[in-house]
């Protein structure tokens, strides 16, 4: 019964992980060019932004595979495997508001005159 629980977690979230970080990387693209005012910057930063989170999805997917307890049954699957696949998803939105408000800052700075140094520096990366 763990074996099974491991391949349909794996399964799900490697599913859940692929196809939110490839609607993310299809249509982020267009908030990225709004903030960055540069489509080669923002098309550079979007493909690592995609690597990035593969990365991070893949090694905190592999991290919390191990289980304390061996499942025994079909209700302890689901109920593994929804913990787990929550996990997941949590980890997904928490990351993806917070590179929405990473951008918003950059936007909101971009959008008007910076007069610290330091902020200014920073400005002059993006543009």
């Amino acid at each position: 019964m763990t074996l099974i629980t491991y391949i349909l977690y794996l399964h799900a979230s490697a599913w859940i992980t692929f196809w939110v970080g490839h609607s993310l990387h299809k249509n982020g693209r267009y908030f990225l060019v709004e903030a960055f005012d540069n489509e080669a910057i923002a098309d550079a930063v979007n493909k690592l932004l995609l690597v990035g989170f593969y990365l991070i999805n893949i090694a905190y997917t592999l991290l919390v595979l191990q289980e304390e307890y061996a499942v025994t049954s079909v209700r302890g699957i689901i109920e593994t495997v929804c913990n787990k696949v929550g996990l997941i998803v949590f980890v997904l939105a928490v990351m993806h508001f917070f590179n929405l408000s990473v951008f918003g800052v950059i936007r909101h700075y971009r959008s008007r005159e910076v007069t610290h140094p330091f902020l200014k520096n920073i400005l002059k990366i993006f543009s």
